[in-house]
């Protein structure tokens, strides 16, 4: 499944350990989800980090270059005006397009009012985890040959 981690969501992952945002990461890690990012999302996790957390710059970018080299980074060439309560809300969505994204993981009220854009669901982290952890129908099995 291909998904944007809002960027709350990997502070949370990085910043506050033990929770669902990290078993999403480490989820991301293992291959279990593709993770689609975006320059100015990668930047904004950066400077969060350092400038609410007080990350010291190097902390900071070994967070950021560990969050891109298990993302797939997109380039969005759409500027989009969605999300009218908090137009920074909108670099997550043109990711998530550019991305072809599946889902968004959000803990942002603006974003999760909407609940689907595009096609593309935006999830709280435990609706994400309840997908990953639901067991998969099974394929059914071919009948072994009879011998006639």
């Amino acid at each position: 499944m291909r998904v944007v981690l809002d960027t709350n969501i990997l502070i949370s992952a990085f910043v506050f350990p033990g929770g669902t945002p990290e078993t999403l990461f480490r989820a991301v890690l293992e291959g279990r989800i593709g993770l689609i990012t975006s320059p100015a999302l990668l930047a904004e996790f950066g400077r969060v980090l350092g400038a609410k957390f007080g990350w010291d710059p190097e902390r900071a970018r070994e967070a950021v270059a560990l969050v891109a080299r298990s993302a797939a980074i997109v380039r969005p060439t759409n500027t989009l005006h969605v999300v009218h309560d908090d137009p920074d809300d909108d670099r997550v969505l043109e990711a998530a397009m550019a991305g072809e994204a599946e889902a968004i993981v959000s803990g942002d009220r603006h974003l999760l009012r909407i609940r689907s854009w595009e096609g593309i669901e935006i999830l709280r982290p435990a609706a994400l985890l309840a997908l990953l952890d639901a067991p998969r129908p099974r394929s059914p099995r071919p009948a072994p040959p009879t011998d006639a």
